[in-house]
């Protein structure tokens, strides 16, 4: 019930008080209707206020009702922090609308417990958890069926049938508003709207979101965090060859890591791009709907279900001869490479090996890897579904490791220079522009010897990176001819088909997978990459 309509005149709530310098705070817990149908937002009433008087920025409603909502309705381990709520009086002739009173146990106070007094006609404001606030009223409004769920949130096994208690913490100003303190001012409500002003911006303006490589280490999930994850809790991938321990999303050039995280990450958004409802954007916050995801598409993949997503990154990153090279370079200098989050400690001479090894190789830059990999996925997706095997992988390799030794990936090579590499001493790469998505065009036609848009793309490459950029059709087709990936020999579906037309059920089962993956392939939802990660950074000094 609102708080305006209770009776009597007050509402008590037991309470933990503090101080912090001059704001007095009230820690205690709501029932979710009590939080629900009382505790307003500043838009509702900032309406006719000055714009000096405003405290709130635009709610994402579309934020608070799909990503956060979802959180609480779909089960699993849920909390929220405390919300923070101001008391603000309906005009400056109210001045008196809050109490307090120690608590006493067996003739003795007890220290810091309060009773709490709220008084009808005085608002409560959010001030800090706006977000979680709408997110708690669309979940009571299905929890009492004001707002019923849709047909596809049920289909998703989300469920509001039961409620929160909900943390919150009383923020007032001095003894304004207090009962018995009538006299400290006659400008109550515009005192506290200042302060709470003030108190907002501070909030919302030093808390800082938590860094990529912290929620990829924290985030149970998104798919795109386990998977990553799992690879190094399994050892699938060595932990010392992939950095997690920095908030840097980058490598340094001396740093003796061959990649991120961070980068796995993003290989496996690649690698589910067309899966963006099923699994990228979808949070899974059950064990039993984590194990399930991670079933399929981690020890699976839609698409590749005779590698799967946990075998391709493994070859990716640990089979492939130019990575297997970082390796052996690591261990020939003597590199040590400890647990992490311990860094290691190298002498002058091995950090300038690393950094001449990097400055030797585009694929030993995180721009690099992401390119090679992409291009990879995308040969995988384009070749018939029948090639789609193990062997595969080891042609894969006999292509990518011609091309590495024959120079292709050098960072000094012609090819790479105003696209992918600047023409300057450094060899810095390139990391804005659309060079990168050229660059993995071009490495998925030279796997396919595809003259497919071939043509096309040496135009927008000039058009779009630079016209000093050397692609042209007969480079290309020597590369498509000296680097493509040679397919194994395999026995197509169709042939299947052909073979077990004598057989209507066995006919019937082959023609039900062609169809059913030919349904998946027409699903395609692009996504846009964070393209500040592939930067390469200079060492800082100690």
């Amino acid at each position: 019930m609102e708080l305006d309509n209770q009776s009597p005149e007050t509402i008590e709530y037991k309470a933990i008080s503090g101080k912090f310098g001059e704001v007095r705070y009230f820690i205690t817990t709501l029932d979710q209707s009590d939080a629900v149908e009382n505790i307003r937002f500043a838009d509702e009433i900032q309406g006719s206020w000055s714009f000096s008087e405003r405290v709130q920025r635009k709610l994402d409603e579309n934020r608070a009702n799909t990503e956060i909502f979802s959180y609480l309705a779909q089960g699993g381990i849920r909390f929220f922090n405390s919300i923070v709520v101001v008391l603000l009086p309906n005009s400056n002739n109210q001045r008196e609308f809050w109490d307090f009173s120690e608590v006493s146990s067996q003739g003795k106070t007890v220290e810091k417990w309060v009773n709490l007094k709220l008084y009808k006609n005085v608002a409560r404001i959010v001030i800090d958890g706006q977000h979680r606030l709408l997110s708690l009223k669309r979940y009571w409004n299905a929890y009492t069926k004001k707002e019923p769920l849709s047909p596809q949130q049920i289909n998703e096994n989300f469920k509001c049938d039961e409620t929160f208690d909900i943390p919150v913490v009383y923020l007032v100003f001095g003894n304004l508003g207090r009962v018995g303190h009538a006299d400290l001012s006659e400008t109550v409500r515009d005192e506290i709207i200042k302060a709470t002003r003030n108190i907002f911006t501070v909030i919302n303006k030093t808390a800082k979101s938590i860094d990529k490589q912290t929620q990829l280490l924290l985030d149970d999930s998104k798919i795109s965090a386990l998977i990553p994850r799992k690879l190094l809790e399994e050892e699938v991938l060595e932990d010392k060859f992939v950095k997690w321990s920095s908030k840097s999303r980058n490598l340094t050039q001396s740093e003796p890591y061959l990649t991120t995280l961070d980068l796995v990450s993003q290989c496996t958004i690649e690698l589910l791009k067309d899966y963006q409802k099923q699994a990228l954007k979808k949070s899974f916050n059950s064990p039993t709907e984590r194990n399930i995801a991670l079933e399929n598409y981690y020890e699976s993949h839609p698409k590749l279900p005779e590698i799967s997503t946990k075998a391709l990154l493994k070859w990716f990153f640990t089979e492939l001869q130019p990575f297997k090279d970082w390796v052996s370079q690591i261990n020939y200098v003597g590199i040590n490479i400890p647990t992490q989050p311990e860094q290691s400690r190298l002498s002058a001479s091995q950090k300038a090996t690393i950094k001449d090894l990097r400055d030797s190789n585009v694929l030993y830059t995180i721009l690099g890897q992401k390119i090679l990999f992409s291009a990879v996925s995308r040969f995988l997706m384009k070749i018939r579904i029948e090639y789609r095997i193990p062997a595969i992988l080891d042609a894969i390799s006999l292509s990518v490791t011609k091309m590495d030794k024959e120079g292709f990936f050098n960072r000094n090579a012609p090819h790479w220079s105003s696209v992918l590499v600047r023409p300057n001493e450094k060899l810095t790469m390139i990391t804005t522009g659309s060079g990168t998505d050229k660059c993995i065009d071009l490495i998925r036609m030279i796997l396919l010897d595809s003259s497919e848009g071939v043509r096309d793309l040496i135009k927008r490459t000039r058009d779009d990176v630079s016209s000093e950029v050397n692609w042209n059709e007969s480079l290309i087709s020597v590369w498509r001819k000296d680097f493509h990936v040679i397919l194994p020999e395999v026995e197509f579906i169709d042939e299947q088909i052909e073979k077990s037309s004598e057989s209507d059920d066995s006919f019937a089962e082959v023609r039900d997978s062609l169809d059913s993956f030919e349904e998946d392939e027409e699903e395609s939802d692009e996504i846009e990459d964070d393209e500040d990660i592939f930067k390469e950074t200079e060492e800082v000094k100690d």
